[in-house]
């Protein structure tokens, strides 16, 4: 089982967990899955990937338990900008490699039952093994950077970078010129 990270209103929770969610009546969008148009809830690999609600009171983090082969992975951006070739990215649960999108979202077509639901409990939960999707990704990509690079150029580089940041040096680029702040 796979566990998918889904943010409910918190005046519904006790209902919800009676109850459950019903696919038709709750879906947040509609996407093609294989050829046809489906209804499906939009879910989180990680629950800090949405820190708005993650830190609000109005909002309940729940766990909800799924095969993986209901599951697919998306850009969220393909949620916001529909793709004008209809290719969503989609990429099944079981395939995807973490970190290999900036704002992951799991979709799923089905209604979640009230056995599938247990409420994220921050202190007693299984630790979660990175701070967010986001910074799983960013991580990814400049380790790849530092990896293709000759460590002095990588030191370099970050040590440039770090002087800047705290306006220590001023780089030109343009005419290769450095001019240190006093």
């Amino acid at each position: 089982m796979a566990t998918i990270y889904y943010y409910v209103d918190s005046s519904k929770i006790d209902k919800i967990r009676s109850f459950g969610l019903k696919l038709s009546e709750n879906y947040t969008h509609t996407i093609p899955i294989g050829d046809l148009p489906k209804r499906v809830f939009v879910g989180l690999l990680n629950p800090r990937d949405d820190m708005f609600k993650y830190n609000s009171n109005e909002y309940t983090c729940i766990k909800v338990d799924l095969y993986p082969e209901q599951c697919y992975v998306l850009n969220e951006v393909s949620l916001i900008i529909t793709p004008k070739d209809g290719d969503y990215g989609l990429i099944p649960l079981g395939e995807y490699l973490y970190g290999y999108y900036e704002k992951p979202r799991v979709v799923f077509n089905t209604s979640i039952l009230p056995e599938q639901i247990e409420i994220l409990d921050d202190v007693m939960d299984e630790p979660i093994l990175f701070e967010s999707s986001k910074d799983l990704f960013y991580q990814i990509r400049v380790n790849k950077l530092i990896d293709e690079m000759d460590p002095q150029e990588a030191y370099s580089a970050l040590c440039e970078y770090l002087d800047y940041k705290e306006g220590k040096v001023l780089s030109n680029l343009d005419n290769h010129s450095v001019t240190k702040e006093n």
